[in-house]
């Protein structure tokens, strides 16, 4: 017994040396076999509990950040994205009633031409805009300049395929186009004078005193003398006063399209049959 403890300590490198082999040929078995061994079964579940430990904490942190920035985001995405649909929904059922009410038509009745606004000069950014739409995809002068919140402008210039729109917020002559506007049942006929841009409210002068309206009126094209269709929403009133001599209301107006960003834009053909003699085109 003490001659093999004397053997087992002068030869502790090749115990260990054998150890190891013996290490690796399990190993080297294990790796063949499907079949972990019960040895191998009891290391790999001691190593797993602390993993587990470990590792559980972690997976919670992690699906809880990812559940704010993933999960949790997605999960907003689509209920706004519900919210939206039924928001479209609504807005739709009411545009219909709106127009129905007002009589304005829709847009789709004007066979209206696609395009997008391409230029704006810094000088002039609130008087014209270039759309990418000419006399090639039947764009004339005077047709009115749209979006879906209401009239912009009206064309003032046509190439072959481009178009110059005159704004509703331009102070030019070619910026005074008749309007009504709409109070209760009755229409009350005017003219834009211009755009006060400080405000940024177009401007209705010579008003008859005696002609009722109140804030909050709708405003629409009349459709007279300037060959625009008639009843385009522009906006509705925000404000009746008295002109400085007192002879004459003032009313100002808010423009439903908002005429600072423009991007995409619609060209509403007219009905020929609508249409005043070429004479009168301005």
């Amino acid at each position: 017994m003490f001659r093999l403890s004397k053997f087992f300590k002068n030869n502790k490198l090749i115990v260990i040396f054998c150890s190891l082999i013996l290490f690796i040929a399990l190993i080297g078995l294990s790796i063949r076999s499907h079949h972990q061994s019960s040895v191998e079964q009891y290391v790999g579940d001691t190593v797993s509990v602390p993993q587990r430990a470990i590792s559980y904490p972690i997976h919670i942190v992690t699906g809880s950040i990812n559940g704010l920035f993933d999960g949790g985001s997605s999960k907003k995405d689509a209920n706004k994205i519900k919210q939206l649909e039924t928001e479209n929904q609504r807005l739709k059922a009411e545009n219909k009633d709106f127009r129905k009410e007002l009589k304005i038509k829709d847009i789709s009745e004007y066979d209206p031409i696609s395009s997008t606004v391409i230029a704006r000069n810094p000088d002039q950014w609130m008087n014209k805009a270039i759309i990418d739409k000419g006399e090639k995809a039947g764009v004339k002068n005077n047709m009115a300049v749209i979006t879906s919140e209401g009239l912009v402008g009206r064309i003032s210039k046509v190439n072959q395929f481009s178009s110059q729109v005159d704004l509703l917020s331009t102070n030019s002559r070619s910026g005074k186009i008749s309007v009504n506007i709409q109070h209760k049942s009755d229409n009350v006929f005017g003219l834009i004078n211009h755009y006060d841009r400080k405000t940024n409210e177009l401007v209705i002068s010579d008003i008859d005193n005696k002609d009722k309206i109140s804030k909050g009126d709708k405003v629409v094209t009349s459709g007279l003398a300037n060959q625009l269709p008639s009843n385009l929403y522009i906006g509705e009133v925000t404000k009746v006063d008295n002109d400085e001599y007192g002879l004459a209301k003032e009313v100002r107006v808010k423009t439903a399209a908002n005429l600072s960003d423009l991007d995409h834009v619609y060209v509403a053909k007219r009905n020929p049959k609508t249409l005043p003699d070429e004479s009168g085109e301005q």
